[in-house]
């Protein structure tokens, strides 16, 4: 098997070497392309000089702005972290609040069910001494 993809690989390299030579020689062959195609050479090269030429005389002010640049966003990501940790601590603080709260509040829901507790046992009591007449008292009258 891997016989044949090796031929078959071979095949193809060989095929696309082939059309691609085949296809330059037709475009040089044919004086407008060929114009063309150097003509876009040319131009090509002529930006590429421009570029250079800029980039060549205004090295100092790309510089100066790439520093700027660079130092304004060293301040802003200073300046993010900063809020991100003032953030992050008002989070935390939020969140030590509400456990507290929350402990608090089952606190004082347990201590209302014992006052409840201690209300119904208070009144089971009273109700026992209804038997009882009246209480004795001092009467001067």
């Amino acid at each position: 098997m891997e016989k044949k993809d090796t031929k078959w690989y071979k095949k193809w390299k060989l095929g696309v070497i082939v059309s691609g030579i085949s296809a330059i020689l037709v475009m040089f062959a044919n004086r407008k392309t060929r114009e063309k195609i150097v003509n876009g050479t040319k131009q090509t090269a002529s930006t590429v000089n421009e570029a250079s030429s800029f980039l060549s005389n205004n090295r100092e002010e790309i510089i100066a702005k790439v520093k700027t640049t660079s130092n304004d966003l060293s301040e802003l990501l200073k300046s993010a972290t900063h809020d991100i940790q003032f953030i992050t601590d008002k989070a935390n603080h939020l969140k030590e609040t509400s456990v507290n709260m929350k402990d608090r509040t089952l606190q004082a829901a347990d201590e209302i069910k014992d006052l409840k507790d201690v209300d119904n046992d208070e009144s089971i009591s009273l109700n026992q001494t209804d038997n009882v007449k009246e209480l004795p008292t001092n009467n001067n009258s």
